[in-house]
């Protein structure tokens, strides 16, 4: 029996893509985007380079692919973190910081190969491009509610958009390089949270009139 056959029999219907996915998340996590290649997650995997290249044309879409499961992991995080109760937009905005960076601590790679230096181009995957747009757009909208609504200062959106994201996308990657430490996982998202609602109470609010 051929190899390919093996193949269709232990991987059906995008199994295989997503163990090699899955592979690729652990080779990242332990080497590093520069010592990964087809060939070897074709070996950790069990299965022949032709069956990898038939899901992934090179490393560039293998990567691709992780970023975009990692922008729609990382909004389907900031929902839970949401929830459903009604909030104003400083305390959506509170909460959204937190499952961004409680996403960040949770999936270091997926995080790093988003936001890294190595960053693929979106522009060309549709998909990717989409889920890191659908993402960033949940905390635009946020910060465009709260000015709306007269909460936040009257300053262009893109700035307030920018100030908010530097503050959770730094905390997230000190507290993934392992600069900001806390005893325990509750200890630092509290301490994120404070973080941010200090930050936003003494940058972003509207000042009262005197």
């Amino acid at each position: 029996m051929k190899k390919e056959n093996i193949i269709k029999e232990h991987y059906h219907h995008g199994s295989l893509r997503d163990a090699l996915i899955s592979a690729a998340v652990q080779r990242l996590q332990s080497d590093g985007i520069a010592k990964l290649s087809l060939r070897a997650l074709a070996a950790d995997v069990g299965v022949s380079p032709t069956a990898v290249y038939r899901h992934f044309e090179d490393k560039s879409a293998l990567l691709a692919a992780i970023a975009c499961d990692g922008f729609v992991g990382l909004t389907q995080n900031m929902h839970k973190y949401l929830g459903h109760e009604p909030c104003d937009a400083l305390v959506a905005l509170k909460r959204i910081g937190i499952g961004y960076v409680d996403y960040a601590i949770h999936h270091p790679a997926h995080y790093r190969l988003m936001f890294g230096q190595r960053m693929v181009e979106r522009a060309r995957y549709p998909d990717l491009f989409q889920a890191s747009n659908t993402s960033f757009a949940m905390l635009r909208n946020t910060i465009k509610r709260g000015i709306d609504e007269q909460l936040f200062r009257d300053l262009p959106l893109e700035v307030m958009t920018m100030t908010a994201w530097s503050l959770v996308h730094g905390m997230a990657m000190l507290t993934i390089d392992g600069l900001v430490k806390h005893p325990n996982q509750t200890d630092a998202l509290m301490a994120i949270a404070n973080q941010v609602q200090d930050t936003l109470a003494h940058g972003l609010l509207r000042r009262p009139s005197l």
